[in-house]
């Protein structure tokens, strides 16, 4: 039923982390599914950016390279079934992006309990599951 997940890891927060990869490593086994991690690296408001290392982003790539790679290991999926992405940007545009260049059939994500800011703003999730053209699963 699925043939690409794509999987939006949140490093920074990785409380949801083992339930979103217990149940990615379900679906895929049960689909032969490719799976794509991904972690999106909130953009840095513009004050902040000018205080950045120059090479912010490759440093920041690479230390996350590292653990999405640790949890693709953890994942034991066969060879090549894992791969790993990141990007910059606004968390829940780069998700959806990701998910149209690798042309995902399945988006599986982590989600927190809402709080007030998210009743007036709406989360990462909630914005996935809005403007999604496939099929999202929300782990909490």
């Amino acid at each position: 039923m699925y043939k690409t997940i794509l999987v939006a890891i949140d490093l920074e927060h990785s409380a949801h982390s083992p339930r979103v990869l217990l149940a990615t490593k379900s679906i895929a086994e049960a689909n032969g599914a490719d799976v794509y991690l991904l972690n999106v690296v909130a953009a840095a408001p513009a004050i902040v950016s000018q205080y950045l290392h120059e090479n912010y982003e490759q440093l920041t790539s690479g230390q996350a390279g590292k653990e999405l790679a640790d949890l693709a290991a953890g994942l034991d999926l066969e060879t090549g079934k894992v791969s790993c992405l990141i990007r910059f940007g606004t968390v829940y545009e780069e998700v959806l992006a990701a998910a149209e260049v690798v042309e995902a059939d399945l988006i599986i994500t982590g989600s927190h309990h809402p709080n007030v800011s998210d009743y007036l703003l709406g989360s990462n999730a909630s914005r996935v599951v809005r403007h999604s053209a496939c099929s999202v699963l929300v782990v909490r």
